[in-house]
């Protein structure tokens, strides 16, 4: 039995690993942009940020003559004392739904001028005062598709729990968001039903993975499990960038969790005016159809799909039939919940 202290103890420790994760992923902030002829751009690194810049940063600048300067290091936490202390160093950033909904209700945004431009041909759910979509994404069972040749390959995430009839070891994400909405659909829960989200019941079907899942905690590190066969399925991100790279990766849209990013404007930025010429520019068909050149997320424009390569538009989370096929994740409601949820996960995890 765990004890009253033991349960403090891990808390403790929970809380002091996540302050210290947190610390060593803010890099240092950029000097601020010259009001009117650059803007400030904090994104998250890597392809999609090399994406980005090639589909819209470096075109608007050629366009416009306004430089984005970019910088990686989202962190609700430090655009908080940004904004607190009236030092915005950011004037554009990428913002998930997960995040959107916490720094909206934290007074951290600026409302969006939506005289200045059409957003009729925006997926609706994406588009909201403070936030205007820009990209979606969506995690999804992927799976060796060489381990089930000849064989029914799993659909559903029923099929996922059912480890008599799919056989080989699950991975499954360290991170709570996503996986409790995958554990209800598992369970029975109508995908049109999981929201507010039963807990005690997702942590109850989550018991049978407790011990023989591979709890995975980096992104990148799932392709290699898949290859090597070190796991069959998965919970993932990435499959759809594999599959078209011609990896015997496949995935399954059925039950997906599909969310997107907004472009928002930190409150008190200097550049309001250039960021709203960029978020016009950035949403336009044509320059969502060109960052499906660079990485699989899927447009927000409904015009931009018809522009897109058909083999890889099948294939996007926004393509109507798969968007169709998941859900769509509420960070409305993980934004007051995820601190609470964590914590017990992380909890759980440890006993």
């Amino acid at each position: 039995m765990t004890t009253k202290s033991q349960k403090s103890t891990r808390r403790q420790f929970v809380a002091t690993l996540a302050g210290a994760s947190a610390a060593l992923a803010l890099p240092a902030m950029p000097a601020r942009a010259q009001k009117g002829k650059e803007l400030v751009f904090a994104g998250f690194g890597g392809a999609y940020q090399d994406g980005q810049t090639k589909a819209f940063f470096e075109p608007f600048e050629k366009q416009t003559g306004i430089r984005i300067v970019g910088t990686t290091g989202v962190e609700l936490a430090r655009l908080k004392a940004q904004v607190a202390s009236r030092n915005v160093e950011w004037d554009l950033i990428s913002l998930p739904d997960r995040l959107r909904y916490t720094a909206q209700a934290d007074g951290l945004l600026e409302k969006l001028d939506y005289s200045r431009f059409s957003v009729a041909d925006l997926l609706p759910e994406t588009v909201s005062d403070y936030c205007c979509g820009s990209v979606t994404f969506a995690a999804q069972l992927t799976y060796n598709s060489e381990v089930f040749s000849g064989q029914a390959a799993p659909v559903t995430w029923a099929d996922v729990w059912n480890t008599d009839k799919f056989k080989g070891r699950r991975g499954m994400l360290s991170t709570v968001t996503y996986l409790m909405e995958f554990a209800l659909l598992a369970d029975g829960v109508p995908k049109n039903k999981l929201y507010p989200l039963d807990i005690d019941r997702a942590f109850k079907s989550l018991e049978k993975f407790k011990r023989s899942a591979i709890w995975w905690t980096q992104f990148p590190q799932v392709e290699q499990m898949l290859l090597s066969r070190e796991i069959v399925m998965t919970p993932w991100t990435r499959g759809v960038s594999l599959q078209l790279a011609g990896r015997p990766i496949r995935v399954s849209y059925e039950g997906a969790a599909i969310s997107y990013e907004g472009w928002v404007i930190p409150k008190g930025s200097q550049n309001y005016d250039a960021a709203m010429r960029f978020i016009d520019f950035a949403t336009r068909p044509e320059r969502q159809a060109e960052l499906t050149k660079y990485i699989a997320y899927g447009p927000t424009n409904r015009k931009a799909l018809p522009l897109i390569n058909p083999s890889v538009a099948e294939l996007l989370p926004s393509q109507p039939k798969n968007f169709n096929a998941g859900f769509l994740f509420s960070g409305d409601w993980w934004g007051p919940n995820l601190a609470r949820v964590t914590e017990r996960f992380n909890e759980w995890r440890l006993s």
